[in-house]
Formats: structure tokens, C-alpha cells, sequence
């Protein structure tokens, strides 16, 4: 959406966002997609769903022999007053992007401030700052998204400053304040900042009211536990998505990641051992890229700080190198920074950021992380080199040999 939003994709309609419309479930699957119809409760004992169908407001019941839960995720709410103005948005579905595209062709907003840093609130920056509206984001953390250590984010910082976008930290919101029914400014404790809208991306929340309704368990993170197979405490349902908690394949604890292609393979699984099948889903590594302009930037696996949380013993390195030959065009400087725990000396963790390709660079450092590689695995991979592409040694084997040597 942020690139729906920015004009950079080419589509300005939203309905072409659509990957697959009801009418193709049926023609290619025979699938029954029966839109504006809300599940109102799960009676496990029945094996049955209560529905309203919301065109002709009646209800009705649908009987199930295995049922598959896809409630997704919801915005999390600041819980300030004021927070439902007209101009204050948040950025979760394709109607979320569509109402926030045409406020802007409608209103010509000049200044936003954006409350939040994650992935929603960077690629938005990009958006705006391609619209040429003014962006302060407001954070209550002293660096962006936690996904990352202070080496790769303070190069995000770094290019937020340089195309035009104010960042300020430690922040906490006081109050939005309105003047004739839209929010004029955002109040905190580091200052007051003008807006003509708001844009409020402090993450998500499982939607599993619906599975708290029929009793399944709920794991930790207030997401619905599911097991390897994706099944839930009942046997008879599965489910899969932003609403599940699973297993995070460092730590073994169970984690919610609201990202689309964690949720298709979930749903693979899913739908899967429904039918009779006998699949597993083994775990998450919360492996993602990004883009901030002209930045690239990939992670995957622990941070040093988070892997110290979970009480191991780690160590980290980071380094400074090029995306290809330093004098073939094109060439940029990358930073990577490695996360191993010491004893094992296993990789745990890794960050990219860079130009020129970099964030494409953190998919070899997922596949060695799902493969528990060590840094010693990691120095004699045997990677493709072309100057076109990649320096004689690339710089994940650089940044391996780096921390091989810090660790002894």
C-alpha cells in the first residue's frame, strides 16, 4: 500500500491490489468465497459457525467437519482522545490505503506526523517524501525499528535525515489536538508538532476474539497457540496468519510476526492437513527487507540485545564493505552486522543495509540461520563472484571471517 500510495506502483486502481478476487476461487478451485458475512461464534461441540450475512442482516449456520481460523491482525490504537478524526489514519488494508490516497489528493496536506517506527512508518516516509509532504515521525524509542541493532539503524536515521524527514526520539504522546474536528497537532513531551494529518503505526493486534469465544487456548503473546501443524487446542480447527502465535526457531518461544508471506505458508499448512494432509510448518525467523528511499536494509534472527534477553551468551560483529568492485560502476558501500552465540558459535542473527542490491544480500544469511550454520560454515560458503555483482569476497564472508576472528 505505501507504493499504491506513493505512485510508484502502476495501478492507481485499488480493486487491481486484489491478488485473487472471489470469482477466481471459483472458477480455478470451486471454492465458495462468501464476502460481507461475519462469523458471529464457533460452537465446538456442534461443529458448527453462527454467520450474519450482512447484505440482508440474517443469520444462519454452517456445519464443519474442519475449520481453519484466518482472523488476521487489527491496528493498535494509541488510546488518546481525538484518535478517530477524520485525519488521523492508519495503514492496514487496501480500504486503509485508499482512504489515506485520496485525503491526499482531496486535502493537499502539506505537514504529517507520523507516531510510530516500523516497517509501515518507513515505507510511508518514502511515500510521503515522494508526495513532497513535510514528514516528522515521532517515536518513543531512540532509534527505529527494534528489529535492528544501533549500527544498521543509525544508517536509517542517517537516511531519513538526509531526504528531509525529522525524526524525534523518546517521545511520549500527550494528546492530538483539534481544531474544527481534525487534529491540528500531535503533543508530547518533546514538543508539539503541527499536522494537517496523522498517520498512527504502532503495530498489531491478533483479531481472536472469536477463538477466545470457543475457548481455544491463547499463547503468550495474545496470540492463538497452534501447534507445529498449525492445529489449535481443538483438534478439529487449524489456524494461520497475523492472528497465531508460533515457534520462533532460536529462541523455541512462541512469537506473533504480522507479515504476509509468514501467513501463506501458514495458510499452506493449514489448509493442508485440513484436507487430510500431513505437513509441518517448522518456525519463524522474522527474516525481512525493506526500502527507505535509496536505502535497502534486511534482518533476520536475533539482534545482540535480544538475543542477551534471552539469556545468550553472544557476540557481534559488523563491517563496512562494497556491493561489488570498488571501481565498477555502480558500486556502493554496504554495512552487515553478524549476531553468533559464543559457545556454539552458531550465527543467530544478521543485519544488512546498503544500496545497490543489499537487501537481497540477508536471504543468504536466512537460509544459513534455517540451516544452523556456524560462522565456520559461513567463511567456506562457496558463493558466486562477477564484478558485476559482487566483490571477489562478499561481504557477509568478510563479516564472517571478521567475528571468526573475534571469537577465537
Amino acid at each position: 500500500m505505501p507504493y499504491y500510495i506513493g505512485d510508484v506502483a502502476k495501478s492507481r486502481v485499488i480493486d487491481k491490489y486484489v491478488v485473487r478476487p472471489p470469482e477466481v476461487f471459483k472458477k480455478d478451485h470451486d471454492i465458495d468465497i462468501h464476502t460481507n458475512h461475519e462469523v458471529l461464534h464457533i460452537d465446538r461441540n456442534k461443529k458448527e459457525i453462527l454467520i450474519r450475512d450482512l447484505d440482508k442482516d440474517e443469520e444462519l449456520t454452517k456445519p464443519y467437519d474442519k475449520l481453519i481460523i484466518t482472523t488476521g491482525s487489527r491496528s493498535r490504537k494509541l488510546g488518546v482522545e481525538n484518535e478517530d478524526a477524520p485525519n488521523v489514519f492508519s495503514l492496514k488494508s487496501l480500504l486503509d490505503g485508499k482512504r489515506i490516497k485520496d485525503y491526499i489528493n482531496d486535502k493537499g496536506p502539506k505537514r504529517v506526523v507520523t507516531i510510530g517506527a516500523g516497517f509501515i512508518s518507513l515505507e510511508m516516509a518514502e511515500a510521503f517524501g515522494e508526495l513532497g509532504i513535510e514528514n516528522t515521525i515521532v517515536h518513543r524509542r531512540d532509534l527505529p525499528m527494534r528489529q535492528l541493532g544501533k549500527d544498521i539503524a543509525e544508517m536509517v536515521l542517517d537516511e531519513l535525515s538526509e531526504k528531509g524527514t525529522k525524526f524525534v526520539t523518546d517521545a511520549k504522546i500527550s494528546s492530538l489536538d483539534v481544531s474544527n474536528g481534525n487534529v491540528r497537532s500531535v503533543v508530547t513531551d518533546k514538543g508539539r508538532f503541527d499536522a494537517d494529518m496523522v498517520l498512527v503505526s504502532v503495530g498489531f493486534l491478533p483479531n481472536v476474539s472469536l477463538a477466545v469465544d470457543a475457548g481455544l487456548k491463547i499463547g503468550e503473546t495474545g496470540a492463538i497457540w497452534v501447534d507445529e501443524r498449525q492445529r489449535t487446542s481443538d483438534e478439529n480447527i487449524y489456524a494461520a496468519g497475523d492472528c497465531v502465535e508460533v515457534k520462533h526457531l532460536i529462541t523455541g518461544k512462541g512469537v506473533n510476526i504480522a507479515l504476509g508471506d509468514l501467513a501463506n505458508k501458514q495458510g499452506w499448512v493449514a489448509g493442508e492437513n485440513a484436507a487430510g494432509g500431513d505437513i509441518v510448518y517448522p518456525g519463524v525467523l522474522g527474516s525481512a527487507h525493506f526500502k527507505l528511499f535509496d536505502l535497502e536494509v534486511g534482518f533476520t534472527g536475533l539482534t545482540l540485545s535480544a538475543a542477551q534477553k534471552e539469556g545468550i551468551d553472544a557476540v557481534c560483529e559488523t563491517i563496512e564493505g562494497r556491493s561489488r568492485p570498488g571501481l565498477y560502476p555502480g558500486s556502493a558501500p554496504i554495512r552487515v552486522h553478524l549476531v553468533a552465540e559464543r559457545k556454539s558459535r552458531r550465527l543467530i542473527g544478521a543485519q544488512i543495509a546498503g544500496r545497490d542490491g543489499a537487501g537481497h544480500r540477508i536471504n543468504i544469511l536466512a537460509a544459513a540461520l534455517f540451516g544452523n550454520l556456524s560462522i565456520d560454515d559461513i567463511v567456506d560458503l562457496d558463493l558466486a563472484y562477477a564484478p558485476p555483482f559482487t566483490p571477489t569476497i562478499d561481504p557477509i564472508l568478510v563479516a564472517a571471517r571478521s567475528l571468526l576472528k573475534k571469537m577465537g
